[in-house]
């Protein structure tokens, strides 16, 4: 749904053009700082949103973000800076990962496995998954 609202609608068009160039956008007649503020929102209730889904599975604890903060960034790591596909496909894969790491060494380990592989392909391929070099 975001892949599309980006590379479909002009509200998208005029983001990435925001995201691009913010002057370049701005003497294009797009007002960046309105630009900014939907995608604050955006993010904003996307973040609410998966705030209730995952309360409904996880001990609610001032600390519960830290690990699920630290995987959301090893994601965007991974599929590649400013790619939503890369995202998109890195997420999926830290999913199997994760399951199966879970399910062949234990529940205890699965992150460490996710971080390990990480910094090894990130030593290979610094851009990620789908990112620009």
């Amino acid at each position: 749904a975001l892949h599309f609202l980006l590379t479909r609608t002009a509200l998208g068009s005029k983001m990435l053009a925001v995201a691009e160039d913010e002057t370049a956008a701005q003497l294009m007649g797009i007002r960046p700082d309105t630009m900014q503020a939907i995608a604050w929102a955006i993010a904003a209730g996307a973040t609410g949103l998966a705030g209730a889904l995952i309360a409904t599975f996880f001990y609610i604890v001032p600390t519960v973000g830290e690990t699920l903060g630290i995987v959301a960034f090893v994601t965007v790591s991974l599929g590649g800076f400013g790619s939503v596909p890369g995202a998109l496909v890195a997420g999926l894969l830290i999913g199997v990962i994760e399951s199966l790491s879970a399910y062949l060494i234990g529940a205890v380990y699965k992150d460490m496995v996710v971080y390990a592989l990480f910094l090894g392909f990130l030593w290979f391929r610094p851009q990620g998954l789908m990112g620009r070099a």
